[in-house]
């Protein structure tokens, strides 16, 4: 795998926009030995590092202009308990972790940020492929390492409209699966789903701000199983019920890599 990454470094070496590029530089022993490491194996997300070079990812999970009063308060609660202070007034790591959000999955893993420029360069996320801020998918995702549970703050744009004025049930099923997948991928690794099954019991305004909660209900082996609820955001009123089964699986498969 680690070769046919090579050879399509290869190709770029020579082309007008990369003179001077020197793919042996990218892909040194040490680098080898990083994207050996993480297609290879089926660490938590939580563990993988992202790639150590200058180069940045954009956070989709930023508050922006579109975020309503609601949608910002929600955020800042969940924000502030990712730390928390000690008995002399010093900040350490709360029980909650904040979960960026990219417009490739790819870019989570180590070397992603990288390799998502050479494989399948034009595709992007589902959730995040929305140009104008607001139209889409709005959401920040958060996970408790103790409890094993994920909240997401969700605001569906005017893009997701099924029903006059409520969002499409099949953008709630993206964003259970969002979800689900997240906390999945940080208590089993790299994992893709079996099954959602999920029950409608009242619509979503678009507009609205929403919480989806996933929690875990037991792992089997290479299955993850985990339950998910949507409500409203004081948790008074309850929009959808969600199981969910996803099942480990080795990365290396996803880049042609053989067994």
């Amino acid at each position: 795998m680690l070769g046919h990454i090579a050879r399509r470094l290869g190709h770029l070496h020579g082309h007008p926009m990369y003179n001077g590029f020197n793919p042996n530089q990218l892909l040194s022993k040490e680098t080898h030995r990083h994207l050996q490491s993480s297609f290879q194996t089926t660490s938590p997300i939580s563990m993988m590092s992202l790639w150590p070079f200058s180069a940045t990812s954009r956070d989709y999970s930023q508050p922006n202009s579109s975020w309503s009063p609601e949608m910002q308060r929600i955020y800042d609660h969940y924000n502030s308990l990712c730390e928390k202070e000690t008995g002399n007034g010093d900040k350490k790591r709360g029980p909650w972790r904040k979960v960026p959000s990219y417009n490739r999955s790819i870019k989570h893993a180590t070397g992603g940020a990288h390799l998502s420029k050479l494989v399948q360069a034009k595709a992007r996320l589902f959730t995040r492929s929305f140009k104008e801020h607001g139209a889409g998918f709005e959401y920040v995702k958060f996970i408790n390492k103790e409890e094993k549970t994920c909240v997401c703050v969700f605001q569906a744009g005017h893009l997701l409209e099924g029903a006059p004025g409520y969002v499409h049930g099949g953008a709630i099923a993206t964003m259970i699966d969002t979800v689900t997948g997240t906390l999945a991928g940080y208590l089993s690794g790299p994992v893709m789903t079996a099954y959602l099954n999920m029950d409608y019991r009242s619509p979503v305004s678009l507009g609205s701000v929403v919480l989806i909660q996933s929690a875990l209900d037991r792992i089997e082996g290479r299955k993850t199983f985990l339950t998910c609820k949507v409500t409203s955001s004081d948790g008074s009123k309850l929009h959808t019920e969600a199981t969910a089964l996803f099942v480990s699986i080795n990365v290396g498969h996803l880049f042609g890599a053989r067994s």
